[in-house]
């Protein structure tokens, strides 16, 4: 949630102690933390993303963790509050968002994350094996009460945590050096406890803090300050908190403190309302047992809460909690609700969520119109006679917008059951991945590596789709990537791979562009949005085509460089030139996305798709 101008207060206050971390449990606010690692190591924003640069530093982070024998666990936010009280805050912030993005595009400054930072976040603590759930709705309060039960601190930079009663602390991630690791093995940092707090202010107790971020506001509680007394006479933020600190330190209970507050008050159904709020706002704080830890020991789901998310199907819960599916299903099977991501493109078109609009409509139509439904004491199949909408949240120009997109039926698939999803055979589920991506039928995947088979289909969606029309450049420039990214992967330690590697990674550190190139920014912003929405609709059909590691995938700013040299007359195959199997690898790519146009729509695209080298073999 966060209590605005809490944080800058506890800053500027002596209420955080030095301390030597090491040898313990630490809980790890997983979405904070990606959000600060990215932010605060100068990887690209601009361009859409440094994803190996990424992994290299989450990497190192949990490296240098093990090194001071710290057992981190990370809790990952999953859907948005189903409860829509947040709803209004959270379109704010991506009105921010939108325009900060739009900044970015002309020049500016600001702090946009890329698209897959998340999905790329969730492969490496997999692949590092760091044990992790995705929650069901937001993490702050899991985080809480998991650290209270285990008794270890919690590692964030949300101010949420300066309210909630930890029993061993919170450690604010900018002050948590992790990258200094000592010679006695631990972590210089810097720890709060509430008990520091209170103890300033005579009087105060640690049952105060939740009325007291209630009072100030968070994302979910908003009262009407203008009924609260003037705290501090003086003016500004920071003196307002000190100044309701030593109004609540009078108090003895919480209880006591409302009373006061209300009482000027003197209508009762103000008064009723007021309290009421109050007390909902309290409860947020409160802890209780984490439904959680069994997911660390055991490896079983959480159970639901009571409400909305019951309606969840029982399969999803294990791979939800394991990240295994993507959160927006949640949104999607509960709310009707789909927020699109926000990219650095040409805000002076459309929005590039709008090319893979088709790919998600296949998504809701599989999660929408194949339920079962309860009615009295019979299930029946809602069918595809109903019509179910899913309202977008996306951009026109700058500003945010909403609009009601349908969800669409599996076209060829009559017997599909969300309730049985995953159990229904994988041709099936193929099919109606490659009917979303307008493709006429699988590939013989032998010459193309299973990293980039998804990457194949969708390269030639976006190439179908995308509006203003891609140039070959672009098209052969987004190949030299994937070349590039797969020899990284899989030949870093071969001879002639090692010289390709090094002619383009040198490409990146010469890059002369000054201005961002909005024709290609906007054209592989539509390629990643094709990319992201075929991810998660791969996912939930339980990967009928293997799943890529999106940290090979792309690199912007390299990929930016790469059409600049293309533009000024490079031939593609002379950056592959010493690599026989990286040319090899680049015209089977090529022969895969037209293998999968037998219309040749492609050629009409432009009539040079295929380089001025022979065609490959049969793909």
């Amino acid at each position: 949630m966060g209590v605005q101008g809490l944080q800058s207060y506890i800053e500027k206050s002596d209420f955080l102690k030095s301390h030597c971390f090491r040898e313990s449990k630490l809980i790890i606010d997983g979405s904070n933390l990606y959000y600060n690692l990215y932010f605060r190591s100068s990887l690209d924003q601009v361009h859409c993303g440094d994803y190996k640069g990424f992994e290299e530093i989450v990497t190192l982070f949990f490296k240098n963790l093990k090194m001071c024998s710290i057992e981190p666990y990370v809790v990952l936010d999953g859907g948005d509050d189903v409860s829509g009280k947040k709803l209004d805050t959270n379109n704010a912030r991506r009105q921010d968002k939108i325009k900060k993005a739009n900044t970015v595009s002309r020049g500016g400054s600001g702090q946009i994350l890329p698209i897959f930072v998340t999905d790329v976040f969730r492969q490496i603590l997999r692949k590092l094996a760091v044990p992790f759930i995705q929650c069901l709705g937001e993490a702050d309060w899991e985080v809480a009460a998991l650290a209270n039960e285990w008794n270890c601190p919690v590692l964030s930079n949300d101010s949420d945590f300066y309210i909630y009663s930890l029993k061993s602390g919170y450690l604010p991630i900018p002050h948590f050096q992790w990258r200094e690791v000592r010679q006695n093995n631990y972590i210089p940092t810097k720890s709060y406890h509430v008990d520091t707090l209170c103890n300033a202010f005579k009087g105060m107790n640690k049952y105060h803090l939740p009325l007291f971020a209630t009072i100030l506001g968070n994302d979910v509680t908003k009262l009407d300050k203008s009924m609260f007394p003037n705290f501090s006479t003086r003016p500004g933020r920071r003196a307002q908190i000190h100044g309701l600190l030593i109004w609540l330190s009078q108090f003895r209970s919480p209880e006591e403190a409302i009373a006061a507050l209300l009482r000027p008050l003197g209508e009762k159904a103000i008064h009723q309302g007021m309290e009421d709020a109050i007390y909902q706002g309290m409860e947020e704080y409160r802890l209780t047992p984490s439904s959680i830890a069994q997911f660390f020991r055991s490896g079983e789901p959480p159970r639901r809460p009571p409400g909305p998310l019951q309606n969840l199907p029982d399969w999803t819960l294990k791979p939800l909690a394991e990240g295994k599916l993507a959160s927006i299903i949640i949104q999607i099977l509960i709310l009707r609700r789909d927020m699109m991501s926000i990219q650095v493109e040409n805000f002076a078109l459309t929005s590039s969520s709008k090319i893979s609009q088709p790919i998600r409509q296949a998504m809701y139509g599989v999660l929408l119109c194949t339920r079962w439904q309860k009615v009295g004491d019979c299930s029946t199949f809602s069918g595809k006679d109903q019509q179910y909408n899913v309202e977008e949240y996306d951009r026109q120009g700058i500003n945010l917008t909403s609009s009601m997109v349908p969800a669409v039926p599996p076209r060829r698939v009559t017997d599909l059951h969300l309730d049985s999803l995953w159990e229904s055979p994988e041709n099936v589920r193929l099919q109606i991945l490659l009917d979303a991506l307008c493709v006429s039928s699988a590939f013989n995947s032998l010459l193309i590596p299973a990293n980039l088979q998804l990457v194949v289909y969708v390269t030639g969606f976006w190439l179908k789709h995308a509006q203003p029309e891609p140039t070959a450049k672009m098209f052969w420039a987004l190949l030299i990537n994937l070349v590039y990214g797969h020899l990284c992967r899989e030949h870093q330690t071969e001879k002639e791979a090692g010289t390709v590697i090094l002619r383009i990674k040198s490409l990146q550190h010469h890059n002369g562009e000054t201005h961002l190139d909005l024709e290609l920014a906007h054209a592989y912003c539509q390629w990643l949005s094709c990319l992201k929405d075929s991810y998660v609709l791969n996912q939930l059909l339980n990967h009928p085509v293997p799943e890529p590691e999106l940290a090979w995938l792309y690199n912007g700013p390299l990929v930016h460089t790469i059409g600049h040299r293309l533009m000024r007359g490079v031939e593609p195959e002379s950056l592959l030139a010493g690599a026989s199997f990286a040319v090899d690898l680049y015209r089977n790519l090529q022969a895969a996305v037209k293998r999968n146009d037998p219309a040749d729509n492609l050629r009409n695209v432009f009539p040079h798709l295929m380089s001025n080298k022979k065609d490959s073999a049969n793909v």
